[in-house]
């Protein structure tokens, strides 16, 4: 995760270091448990999966509708804007001339270079002198208006993102015990993890839907209409231009709907703030760190490994063994708090969750000292699935805690060499008669060794041929539904799968990142 400091991302620090507080202080008044003490705390004291806190439906309700109110005259001021007529003079080809009045012939007889030829019937000039008339139109009004709709836009992006999140969360909720996709005890972490975000954001479920819809409607009105020349031809205006009353504010009526919508919305702080000395990374990071390891555990004990139960957790400094069948999974941090998985059966595979891009050098370091087979970064920040190199963890994603289980999962196959046992299930592995794979005729997991046609290096992936895979076209999806897109293709195969997948359920070689051909 690297320090970026533009001011979206400043607003996305600080949000994200206020969803941590309650990890951090739940690590304050419980420095060690027991897992049975954790796996209670989880439920009553401990929340897991959360929107941002800060997060204030009514006063987003209440901005939206007046908004949505100030829409039919931002419509009005797209296409008919005021503007002024601005003047100047050019040298242009005689052809371009407009406008030929005493200064040219004056301009024509001091710039020779401009005469193509001299006759007896007079002179044939190459260029004239010419005035030329343009709508100029970057008034101040103009300038404030770009603004507000800049203003409303990041409005729409911000909180969009968080209602998605919890309509999403809220559908997973949907429970079908006749689904045999996912894990066998995925439905009871995600009821747990569930359990503080019913307390605090349920209620608030059909009002997140109507908003979101709003929210899509003024998105669909602005968006079709920043090709218009108001907009175009404002890109580099002052972005921090102080909202002041002026006659045009005053007398015409759309641009006064704006100028009073516009100082409701900066003075509910929708608008964002030079915050960059209030983020303290280090700490921020420190925090992300303790949530990665206390979701770690949580993920690890909801995927089939079992722990001694009096053994006592130490959340700040782990160091932690678990055990199913004969796999062992030892977890611990290192002294920068990075998280180390050691994964122990026929042999032993090595992982190292970080949220540092190490260099080359650094990490070839890292993996001698630890004698690491792999690190994988993780970010609490989302991107788009298929072209991001790192895993998203982020408190306000349900899923997060799948995709811890989809490393584990991988770390299981990577140390076992015997193929005995399903690392999914627990069940039995029979080697397939005319493939060469591994399947289990209880969960139906297939196991298979690929090898990358441009590396030639070897790996290991997963696949299920009785999940009903199918093509997820992003034509299917509007434009603000790109985020669920990814969220279909992520989740297409129930987050079994231990290698990135397309849109077609398709493997992506972890080494070139191109599709692998079966």
């Amino acid at each position: 995760m690297t320090k970026k400091t533009d001011q979206v991302k400043i607003e996305e620090y600080n949000r994200l270091s206020s969803m941590l507080e309650n990890v951090q202080d739940f690590q304050k008044k419980h420095p060690t448990v027991t897992y049975i003490e954790f796996d209670y705390y989880v439920v009553h004291d401990m929340i897991l999966f959360s929107i941002d806190p800060d997060f204030d439906f009514e006063k987003l309700d209440s901005m939206i509708h007046h908004v949505k109110r100030s829409t039919p005259a931002i419509k009005r001021i797209f296409n008919k804007p005021i503007i002024i007529l601005k003047d100047s003079e050019e040298v242009l080809p005689v052809e371009n001339a407009r406008v030929i009045n005493q200064n040219t012939l004056l301009h024509l007889a001091n710039h020779g270079q401009y005469v193509s030829n001299i006759t007896r019937r007079g002179v044939k000039p190459r260029k004239l002198l010419t005035r030329i008339y343009e709508d100029e139109y970057g008034i101040y009004e103009n300038v404030i208006f770009c603004n507000y709709i800049d203003d409303i836009l990041l409005m729409i992006r911000k909180n969009r993102r968080t209602l998605n999140n919890l309509l999403y969360a809220s559908n997973s909720m949907k429970f079908n015990l006749l689904e045999k996709g996912n894990h066998v005890n995925y439905f009871l972490a995600l009821g747990k993890l569930h359990t503080g975000y019913i307390r605090d954001f349920n209620q608030y479920f059909n009002l997140s839907k109507e908003m979101l819809h709003q929210l899509s409607l003024i998105s669909k009105a602005i968006n079709p209409r920043l090709g218009k020349p108001i907009y175009k031809k404002n890109k580099n205006r002052n972005k921090k231009l102080t909202l002041k009353k002026t006659n045009i504010f005053l007398m015409q009526k759309d641009y006064r709907m704006v100028y009073k919508t516009y100082k409701l919305l900066l003075s509910n702080q929708y608008k964002l703030e030079d915050k960059k000395e209030e983020v303290d990374f280090d700490l921020m990071i420190n925090n992300y760190l303790t949530y990665v390891r206390i979701l770690t555990v949580f993920a690890t004990g909801h995927f089939n490994f079992e722990v001694d139960p009096l053994h006592k957790i130490n959340m700040s400094s782990l160091d932690i063994s678990f055990e199913f069948k004969d796999w062992k999974l030892d977890i611990f941090n290192n002294n920068k708090k990075e998280i180390l998985m050691y994964f122990t059966k026929d042999k032993s595979y090595r992982i190292m969750l970080t949220t540092n891009v190490y260099n080359s050098k650094t990490l070839n370091n890292y993996k001698k000292i630890y004698d690491l087979n792999e690190v994988v970064v993780l970010n609490p920040f989302d991107e788009n699935y298929l072209e991001r190199h790192d895993v998203y963890i982020n408190m306000q994603d349900i899923d997060s805690f799948r995709r811890i289980q989809q490393i584990i999962l991988k770390g299981m196959i990577y140390s076992d060499t015997l193929r005995e046992v399903c690392p999914f299930c627990g069940g039995k592995l029979h080697k397939d008669k005319y493939k060469d794979f591994y399947q289990c005729n209880t969960c139906m997991t297939e196991i298979h060794e690929g090898k990358c046609e441009e590396t030639k290096k070897t790996f290991f992936y997963t696949d299920n041929s009785q999940l009903k895979t199918h093509s997820i076209h992003k034509v299917d999806f509007k434009d603000e539904d790109y985020w669920y897109y990814q969220k279909q293709v992520e989740s297409l195969m129930y987050f079994r799968n231990i290698t990135k997948i397309n849109h077609k359920g398709e493997i992506i070689c972890p080494h070139c990142h191109k599709t692998y051909e079966k």
